[in-house]
């Protein structure tokens, strides 16, 4: 268990993160979690169903279903997370308490709005790279929390959103990613580890729903461009979360894994949609990418992003959705020639784990929030002695 002490009970972090089915949220809540300093301890609080991953991973997790997963009304719902999130603020007594999410909950603000006033510092880590002009009732809640940490994003000076111009003090750091570059396994090893043929060329297909026998889709239509190159072995990545699928061709193999990230020097060529973890992911692995970015996202800017990637020479995107334009970027970054200068281009960008300085960030918040309720421990017991020498 990360943070395991005996004795007294360690200082504890809440990490509380959004999430139906996804990871995204979550990931990034387990990276700032698994590198706090000692002997700060995280606790995550989540409505992802990922559970068993979390514990996997090592920590300590709390778990409420999401919106929609329960036969609620949007307000029920919301009290009902107040009155969880108040039970887990008095069973555990965390010196802070983290929000990874884009829109914090109505119920996480009701119950945290009076713990603000007792030796505890409410946090909102809030990625940038939001769709332009979306999110401003989102915005108007940073006035709740104490701080806000802001992920860093390589594709930020392409941020349209409103997070890019606010001025509420966001603390920024870079990049966060789960798993450090440091961490990447050899590409012998990596492909023993997946139990891929350890010789040839492999490409990755890691994208989300869609039909593998319909061309129009971006699943069919990347599928369809990589079986047809020459040489290529495919393998296609699946949420741990889901039932494996049933439609995969044959010569398609199936990865599932999480964390994915440290494998992915077994791959050739990744094609991928251009979520924040996995852009950065890719990027920081050094590997050649295709980016598919997802349009239809309500807050998070998947196009702008790629783009950016795109002209700069980090990775090729792909939003035509044709087969004919994924065979062309697919087969010039297997070209060795292409797929030197883009991992050249990309160690150039490299960055220091974000997650390190967010984690060191929460443990600044930590102890301010212990020298706060130590500055109203000192005030109240002042107050005492002056009533009793009255």
């Amino acid at each position: 268990m990360i943070g395991r002490t005996r004795g007294a009970p360690a200082p504890r972090v809440l990490l509380c993160t959004t999430n139906g089915i996804g990871l995204g949220h979550l990931t990034r809540a387990m990276a700032i979690g698994r590198r706090l300093p000692s002997p700060l301890t995280p606790v995550v609080f989540t409505t992802s169903q990922a559970v068993p991953v979390v514990r996997e991973q090592g920590f300590l997790v709390e778990h409420l279903p999401s919106p929609g997963a329960v036969p609620l009304d949007a307000m029920d719902w919301e009290l009902l997370y107040q009155q969880r999130l108040a039970h887990l603020l008095a069973t555990y007594d965390p010196a802070v308490i983290l929000f990874d999410g884009v829109h914090p909950y109505l119920g996480f603000l009701m119950a945290t709005r009076r713990r603000r006033q007792r030796h505890r510092r409410v946090v909102w880590c809030r990625r940038g790279m939001w769709q332009p002009g979306v999110g401003a009732r989102a915005m108007e809640r940073a006035q709740h929390f104490d701080a806000i940490l802001e992920p860093g994003d390589l594709a930020a000076p392409a941020d349209r959103g409103l997070t890019a111009t606010a001025e509420d003090g966001a603390h920024r750091v870079d990049p966060v990613l789960l798993c450090d570059p440091s961490e990447q396994r050899p590409r012998a090893e990596a492909r023993r580890e997946l139990g891929l043929d350890p010789s040839g060329r492999w490409a990755l297909v890691q994208l989300g729903a869609g039909a593998i026998n319909d061309l129009s889709s971006t699943v069919g239509a990347a599928l369809a461009a990589l079986r047809a190159i020459p040489g290529l072995r495919v393998a296609f990545a699946e949420s741990t979360l889901t039932p494996p699928r049933e439609d995969l061709p044959d010569d398609v193999t199936r990865v599932r894994r999480y964390p994915l990230a440290p494998d992915l020097s077994a791959f050739d060529v990744v094609l991928t949609a251009a979520g924040y973890n996995t852009f950065h992911e890719c990027l920081a692995a050094g590997v050649p990418t295709v980016l598919a970015p997802n349009t239809a996202t309500q807050r998070d800017d998947q196009l702008a992003r790629a783009r950016f990637a795109a002209r700069h020479g980090l990775a090729r995107c792909w939003e035509e959705g044709t087969v004919d334009s994924l065979r062309a970027h697919v087969e010039a970054l297997l070209d060795p020639e292409g797929a030197t200068a883009v991992r050249n281009r990309l160690a150039g960008w490299a960055r220091p784990n974000g997650a390190v300085a967010a984690a060191r960030f929460l443990a600044e918040q930590a102890h301010a929030a212990g020298a706060r309720g130590l500055e109203t421990t000192a005030a109240a017991a002042a107050d005492a002695t002056r009533e009793r020498r009255g």
